[in-house]
């Protein structure tokens, strides 16, 4: 599937313990083709939730999608996710990095299923 050029998704992510679904507005990149995600602070609620489980539903405006998740863990991976991210949100990308305390990066490899 060709991802679409839009510059946020929904992400459907499902609680540790609780199993309970929860949505968050996030950015999004086309690496080589894949979807990636990621955050600037891996302690996010979402981001834990998406390493426990892998499984998350994404929604680029036409109806969620299951998608599974790796995580990202080596650092030519990142540095490829964040200069997807840097390309996509020039400014924007580089005026939050001034404001978010640096912290754990988190990357994930997203996969839709057919």
């Amino acid at each position: 599937m060709k991802l679409p050029k839009q510059a946020t998704l929904i992400l459907t992510h499902y609680g540790r313990r609780s199993g309970k679904p929860f949505n968050v507005k996030i950015w999004y990149a086309d690496v080589d083709g894949e979807l990636w995600i990621g955050s600037m602070d891996g302690n996010r609620n979402w981001v834990k939730n998406v390493r426990a489980s892998g499984r998350a539903k994404v929604d680029f405006g036409t109806g969620p999608l299951e998608c599974t998740f790796e995580p990202v863990t080596d650092a030519e991976g990142t540095a490829r996710y964040r200069a997807a991210i840097a390309a996509k949100y020039p400014i924007l990308s580089r005026i939050i990095a001034l404001l978010v305390r640096r912290g754990r990066y988190a990357t994930f490899r997203g996969r839709l299923k057919d």
